[in-house]
């Protein structure tokens, strides 16, 4: 008897507890029916008002849908807002002068930032400048004085001091909110439109064919591929019938996409899944991007949804692992990727664009440009530097630690990424250059390689090339000598051809844009 008692004491305090819990889940719902109101077109009976305009914000970019202010998700289509921070943020087309309201403090070029953390730690209030996924940040404005010894200190020029509330500058090709350039047709995704990160690269190349797709749907260009659930028994015996994407065969290519980086190959596996006409051409092999992806690390959090592949999880993981992952959905899925074969330019012809590379032209009615923030590299041409720890570009400085590192180049980038990852003493750091000094690099920089030199920081090799890369160390000549250096990462930063030069000759406007 007891035992029942008991136990309906303890029903009787649950059902308690779960009633009060349906009743605020209840006036949650409730209260944020306005907003699935005016999205799905009014709620059950009526009876819950529509969110009022004062209360929206901007609308979602993916599906038009209100989104209210402060919002990190669409709560129509599920879109992360965050997609858009850089295209929806203003153009700054004058410099802020001192006169002008506002309390001076930093602004940071995440472009030119390579995260080498000087600026932290030259910095006298401590806690105002912070490093955040390998970039500098301002963690605490209201800490900054205005002394600008972060300037100084800067190894890239990446901080300058600004009065208007500005937190972050960045130089980008002038891309609106739907990833076209001002040239209409012409698309940009990935790291050269300002968000290097892999899951943002791949979210932006889905959303712009995504948007292809849309107007060729609404020019009458395209119908949702009709699939045949029916089962036949003879179709194994059968040639496979053509795909959709190669409908038309002597018309123009629906999209172009250069590029077959995170967000390239997601915008072609997006048309291959739509049955789009399209290639996507790469000048590289099929995941030199990623084999040349200047982090050595990935993490993603969380899933993502790759188109045709489900979900993308890597956690914590190396750049290997990316890449057998790269070379499985591209085997897997059959997109059409076209490698050693690169954009040379394109130009607006009647009905859209013509796209020339080395091989031939392409005529198309839309553009993907995908072709990422490091341009066209120049390489050495030494064997071993296919291997995936050289790159051509350094970020995240801070991310390495007790290894053998090479940087090749005599200019201000090979000396800044020499003394960046040598600070503190963290890495033992050899700079192979070809010519005797460093004349053309910035005074300041000169002085800071000579005083890093000095204090055994940085091995400097003047008059060096590179003749070998292995797989644990390098073959140098020096002054008539062989060299074989253990190592475990080449940075190979001796220029090369900037998006820049591309994106202007083809009529893409090259803006700052201002984060605040």
């Amino acid at each position: 008897m007891e035992t029942f008692i008991s136990f309906l004491i303890a029903s009787a305090v649950t059902l308690f507890f779960v009633r009060r819990y349906v009743k605020k889940l209840a006036a949650k719902e409730q209260g944020a029916g306005g907003l699935g109101g005016s999205v799905g077109g009014g709620s059950a009976g009526g009876s819950t008002p529509a969110a009022t305009p004062a209360a929206m914000g901007a609308p979602c970019p993916r599906c038009n849908k209100p989104v209210t202010p402060g919002a990190a998700f669409c709560p129509a289509c599920g879109a992360p807002l965050a997609l858009w921070n850089v295209h929806r943020a203003s153009v700054q087309n004058r410099p802020v002068q001192p006169g002008e309201k506002g309390k001076p403090r930093p602004a940071i070029n995440a472009t030119l930032c390579i995260g080498c953390g000087s600026c932290v730690d030259e910095c006298p209030e401590t806690g105002t400048l912070a490093l955040a996924s390998g970039k500098a940040i301002l963690a605490h404005p209201e800490r900054c004085t205005g002394h600008a010894k972060c300037v100084e200190v800067c190894p890239t020029s990446a901080i300058v001091l600004t009065f208007a509330g500005v937190l972050q500058t960045l130089r980008v090709p002038n891309v609106n909110e739907f990833f076209e350039t001002n040239l209409s047709g012409v698309f940009i995704v990935g790291e050269l439109g300002g968000m290097g990160l892999i899951k943002t690269a791949i979210n932006e190349g889905k959303l712009a064919i995504e948007n292809v797709r849309r107007r060729l749907e609404d020019a009458g260009l395209w119908k949702p591929p009709v699939i045949d659930h029916n089962f036949d028994e003879n179709a194994a015996s059968r040639e496979p019938a053509p795909v959709a994407a190669e409908r038309n065969g002597t018309g123009p290519y629906d999209v172009v996409i250069a590029g077959a980086g995170p967000a390239g190959l997601s915008a072609a596996l997006t048309a291959h899944q739509y049955g789009l006409k399209y290639i996507t051409l790469e000048q590289g092999e099929i995941a030199a991007t990623i084999r040349n992806y200047p982090r050595h690390k990935f993490l993603m959090a969380e899933p993502l949804e790759m188109p045709l592949y489900g979900n993308l999880y890597i956690g914590d993981s190396t750049k290997e692992a990316l890449l057998a992952v790269w070379e499985t959905i591209v085997k897997n899925t059959g997109v059409r990727v076209r490698t050693q074969e690169r954009v040379e330019s394109l130009a607006r012809e009647e009905g859209g664009f013509q796209v020339n590379t080395p091989a031939g032209s392409y005529q198309t009615r839309y553009v993907v440009l995908a072709l990422g923030k490091r341009g066209t590299p120049r390489r050495l041409g030494v064997p071993g530097e296919e291997l995936s720890k050289v790159v051509y570009r350094l970020i995240e400085a801070e991310s390495y630690s007790d290894d053998d590192i090479l940087i090749v180049g005599g200019g201000d980038s090979a000396v800044e990424a020499a003394l960046a990852v040598s600070q503190n003493g963290r890495n033992r750091v050899t700079l192979s250059y070809r010519g005797g000094d460093f004349a053309r690099v910035k005074e300041r920089n000169q002085q800071r390689l000579g005083k890093a030199e000095s204090e055994g920081r940085v091995r400097v090799l003047r008059n060096s090339q590179v003749r070998e890369i292995l797989p644990d160390a390098v073959r140098l000549t020096a002054k008539g000598e062989t060299l074989e250096i253990p190592n475990r990462y080449v940075f190979v930063l001796i220029g090369g051809e900037s998006p820049e030069e591309f994106l202007r000759k083809t009529g893409i406007d090259i803006v700052e844009k201002v984060i605040t």
